[in-house]
């Protein structure tokens, strides 16, 4: 079931406004693919969206905030990630070719870098906008998400770890995977030519 509808016949030309509350149940139900999870130690997210009617097409803009939690990539610890962002989406009905509206084209002239306008379509008497949110959430995690930024990683236990004789000191300046070479490199005589 939708969270996020926002019903065509009550948008007009003027605009309207709504706030909705991303649950903590949403997020986990419709994230759980992606490895995140709400914050249980922050108050629920919150999602603001102003639309308004262009012509055939609406006009969608909204500012998103939430406080996510994933697996640090390093350590394997919690990382948590606050995600605070906006967009705006432009709908058309699935059907056919919307017409363009004015106020459409006088805000692609005022942005000539069209970056920030995506083009969603819509089927019946509402706009959905799960989907996008899902997607907007996904976009703002990084590739790597870390508990912090000079998070060490997974500690490696001393019985497990290889003797420094033969990858040398953590202390040496000599990538340890080129120890071998450079004790071979000491044990042949210099060339006297």
């Amino acid at each position: 079931m939708a969270e996020f509808a926002l019903q065509i016949h009550d948008i007009d030309e003027s605009g309207k406004s709504y706030v909705f509350e991303l649950t903590p149940t949403w997020v986990e139900t419709t994230l759980a693919e992606a490895h995140l999870q709400a914050d249980p130690s922050a108050p629920a997210g919150s999602l603001r969206i102003h639309a308004q009617k262009n012509g055939e097409e609406y006009l969608v803009e909204g500012h998103l905030q939430a406080a996510l939690v994933t697996e640090c990539g390093r350590c394997l610890g919690v990382a948590k990630l606050p995600v605070d962002t906006r967009f705006a989406s432009l709908f058309s009905r699935a059907s056919g070719q919307p017409a363009r509206g004015a106020a459409v084209e006088e805000l692609e002239a005022d942005d000539a870098d069209d970056e920030d306008l995506s083009r969603e379509e819509f089927s019946g008497h509402a706009i959905v906008l799960d989907e996008l949110i899902r997607e907007y959430l996904v976009l703002e995690v990084p590739m790597q998400p870390l508990c912090s930024p000079d998070c060490q990683g997974i500690a490696v236990p001393k019985h497990v770890r290889p003797p420094e004789d033969v990858f040398g000191s953590s202390d040496a300046k000599v990538d340890p995977r080129l120890a071998p070479l450079l004790r071979l490199r000491d044990k042949i005589p210099p060339n006297k030519e």
